[in-house]
């Protein structure tokens, strides 16, 4: 396996109340995500069916710890990549208003949901692609960014033709493995997140930019 240089720090509690500030600046807007999301819910898997409100708020928040690192900050361009029902790239749409969003997902029925919520919420920023990501044909550069659903190595093949600048994960923190069968050297930093509270407990944000 080729060798990747791996550094792990670990994220503050300072930084997830900064988060916390930002859902609250736009806790109207994420309201009404929340409340299309479980009503869309009830009719296509987009989550799980017996998930709670209080989970989801919980799933928001994770979803906008990305919006206090760097490599989020100094795109223009966000592709989110396997949304499933716009997590994280809804929530960060809404408070980045700013910044432009691609919500992919391969399944239509979803990228379907996901327009009818952006169009209930109000969002212009947010456009949506029902193809795999290998199907992306994208010519400016990007951030790409995914919630749980691809291995590293698998989403690094789907768009090894893409001139994406960074990828921003979430994982576990044993995602080494997910490394296996990429043969040019990457610099990642695993960004863990157990301090925050139980919720977060062995779960990172794992950004790769090529060395």
């Amino acid at each position: 396996m080729e060798q990747h240089k791996i550094i792990t720090r670990t994220v503050s509690r300072e930084t997830y109340q900064q988060a916390l500030q930002l859902y609250k600046k736009h806790e109207v807007q994420l309201a009404t995500y929340i409340d299309r999301l479980l009503w869309w819910n009830k009719r296509i898997n987009l989550v799980s069916r017996t998930v709670s409100r209080e989970t989801v708020r919980e799933h928001v928040a994770h979803s906008l710890l990305l919006s206090q690192f760097k490599a989020f900050r100094s795109s223009k361009t966000i592709v989110d990549a396997g949304t499933g029902g716009g997590l994280p790239g809804i929530p960060l749409a809404i408070t980045c208003p700013d910044k432009q969003f691609l919500l992919n997902d391969i399944v239509s029925k979803k990228c379907l949901a996901m327009k009818q919520m952006v169009r209930r919420i109000g969002l212009a920023n947010v456009q949506t692609a029902d193809h795999s990501i290998a199907s992306l044909q994208q010519e400016a550069p990007f951030l790409l960014i995914s919630k749980h659903a691809f291995k590293i190595n698998e989403l690094y093949k789907m768009t090894s033709h893409l001139p994406w600048t960074s990828m921003m994960l979430y994982k576990g923190i044993d995602f080494e493995e997910e490394l296996e069968g990429i043969n040019k050297s990457l610099s990642i930093k695993s960004y863990e997140l157990s301090e925050i509270g139980d919720f977060y407990k062995d779960k990172a944000i794992v950004t790769v930019t090529p060395s």
